[in-house]
């Protein structure tokens, strides 16, 4: 099986006090992680507003104001696939991923018959264990209710099925793991040509289940155990969401 192209992955923070004081800590952990390997950018370089604010103080405050009765904050994670990634131009790599991003969660709601929330997202470099490649992704943060036509402001579930990775999930206009795969590729073609799609050969037997990926270890820092879920459930939020209602 070929490896993806691009890797996203969403969770929620549920609004408890738990989940404020995770919350906090994570926004931290996004805006201050150091990483000697690569240069640090500036921090309006680093953070990109899109309705949220542009440093973890405004982002934070933003979410808090525009939390719902079941959603304190929706999270997000987009990352490239580094070897695809080393073929990009040095210059144009953090630019590539952000418009990825954007692009990304925009139509993701869009094709959800959703207004596009207000958003922030950012920046981080790493060495991966493949080689010590590059690995520029993004780290986003969504409010957790989205405005109607009338005004007013109301959380929506997600649904499994547009968040996973299988055969049957893939085959939705509005799936997550669908459309960050579709923005690559587009962006890839453009940046650097179609070449790039040799190491990337159509799989003829797609796996039925999800790869394991760094999700897990890009939030080693944040988190300590397993999200549980609270009881009961809200109705707006199926069992299966994953959830970062955590004691940190």
């Amino acid at each position: 099986m070929p490896k993806p192209v691009i890797i996203p992955k969403w969770a929620y923070f549920k609004p408890s006090k738990a989940a404020h004081r995770g919350l906090k800590k994570y926004l931290k952990y996004v805006a201050f992680r150091e990483n000697p390997e690569h240069f640090e950018l500036e921090e309006h370089e680093k953070w990109t507003d899109c309705g949220l604010g542009s440093n973890w103080r405004e982002v934070y405050a933003k979410l808090t104001e525009l939390k719902g009765p079941y959603i304190l904050a929706h999270n997000m994670l987009i990352s490239p696939a580094p070897d695809l990634m080393e073929l990009v131009p040095d210059e144009l790599k953090h630019e590539l991923v952000r418009e990825v991003t954007e692009r990304t969660i925009e139509t993701w709601h869009i094709q959800r018959g959703l207004t596009v929330p207000e958003y922030s997202f950012c920046l981080h470099d790493r060495d991966t264990s493949d080689y010590g490649l590059s690995q520029v992704h993004a780290h986003i943060f969504i409010a957790g209710t989205i405005e109607n036509s009338l005004g007013e402001r109301e959380s929506h579930r997600v649904g499994k099925s547009q968040v996973v990775a299988t055969p049957y999930a893939l085959e939705r206009q509005d799936n997550l793991h669908r459309i960050a795969r579709d923005q690559m590729e587009q962006m890839l073609d453009r940046t650097i040509g179609v070449e790039w799609r040799e190491l990337r050969p159509p799989d003829p037997e797609p796996a039925s289940t999800e790869q394991p990926t760094l999700w897990d270890e890009l939030m080693a820092d944040v988190t300590v155990d397993s999200p549980q879920a609270e009881k009961p459930q809200p109705p707006s939020i199926p069992p299966t969401t994953p959830s970062l209602d955590l004691e940190l």
